[in-house]
């Protein structure tokens, strides 16, 4: 297991600690970079690029923006690649049966709070995890609010991702709803 030790605001440490197993990445926000053992009082850790330091600067007092809204990330169809259309089967847009091999295009609109069409560009990564703990990630084209994102599944398995994981790779300022989606891709 891995030590981790958590990053706030100006990468001063913010005390907290966490494990994880070695060949896992890092999160954003920790470091396994090992802090001083001790800290005397009045002083501060700071990671910078030539390794922690002390200081009696405080760390600078941060609080996320406060959004107003989260805009919503609908996903509008589901296709499969010629080959493999005649044996998928789509359950609504929130699950999707399909034999391994099988590369899906989900399209999907981000929405803002009146439910138009947000007429942003941008792109972002999508974890895509399986129940049996691997983890994919692809990305997300946004043009005008239309967003393509293509998974290609060339492994059986139940793949999904949620809010959660979509979210987890986004500032806070940047995060959405989503209602999540799950492929059960089977052996042919």
């Amino acid at each position: 297991m891995t030590n981790l030790f958590e990053l706030g605001a100006g990468g001063y440490w913010t005390g907290r600690t966490r494990q994880q197993p070695d060949d896992s990445v890092v999160p954003s926000g920790w470091t396994a970079r090992q802090p001083p053992a001790k800290i005397p009082a009045g002083q501060y850790a700071v990671l910078t690029l030539a390794g922690w330091r002390l200081t009696h600067v405080a760390p600078p007092a941060y609080e996320a923006p406060a959004q107003a809204f989260r805009p919503e990330l609908a996903i509008t169809q589901i296709t499969a690649d010629a080959e493999h259309q005649v044996h998928t089967v789509v359950h609504g847009m929130a699950e999707v049966t399909c034999p391994a091999g099988t590369e899906l295009t989900f399209i999907a609109e981000l929405r803002g709070p009146d439910g138009k069409v947000l007429p942003l560009t941008d792109r972002f990564r999508m974890p895509v995890r399986s129940r049996d703990g691997r983890e994919r990630v692809v990305l997300a084209d946004m043009a005008d609010g239309i967003v393509t994102i293509r998974v290609p599944l060339r492994e059986s398995g139940v793949w999904s991702t949620t809010e959660a994981a979509v979210n987890s790779a986004l500032p806070a300022g940047f995060q959405m709803q989503f209602a999540g989606v799950t492929v059960f891709a089977v052996e042919a």
